[in-house]
């Protein structure tokens, strides 16, 4: 399903809970679609470039690899970086890309066993006490 555009996911839905996964990927890549065009637009407001064209070129150009489905920059902007979330190992793609773009894709991956806290830290206990109490039905 990675290799399809992610307009064509819903088609591929056989059961209602994909179905509402995909609607909620296609959901969150509408969402940053539209958090960087209102980024672009106060940059132009302020005179700054926060999201200058070579990152605009570099971020259009990632969103269209297959796989990729969230692309944007940190922060205020500057020149410095830019993130983009993938699915599946496509990661390869906008890391071969990038690099062929002079750009140092730097890999993050999730971790096999998910969100843990670490026991060293003190606020450990206060942080699993609220998360413990959060009941979701």
């Amino acid at each position: 399903m990675l290799k399809m555009q992610f307009s064509q996911w819903i088609e591929q839905a056989s059961e209602p809970n994909k179905e509402a996964v995909i609607k909620a990927l296609l959901g969150a890549k509408e969402a940053m679609l539209g958090i960087r065009y209102h980024m672009c637009l106060m940059g132009e407001a302020a005179g700054v470039p926060i999201e200058p064209e070579s990152q605009t070129k570099l971020l259009d150009a990632a969103l269209n690899l297959e796989g990729v489905l969230l692309a944007g920059v940190l922060g205020a902007g500057g020149f410095d970086a830019v993130f983009a979330v993938t699915l599946g190992d496509s990661s390869s793609n906008v890391t071969k890309t990038w690099s062929s773009l002079n750009v140092l894709a730097l890999l993050v991956k999730k971790d096999p066993c998910g969100v843990s806290l670490e026991s060293a830290d003190p606020r450990t206990n206060e942080i699993t006490s609220a998360v413990s109490s959060i009941h979701i039905e």
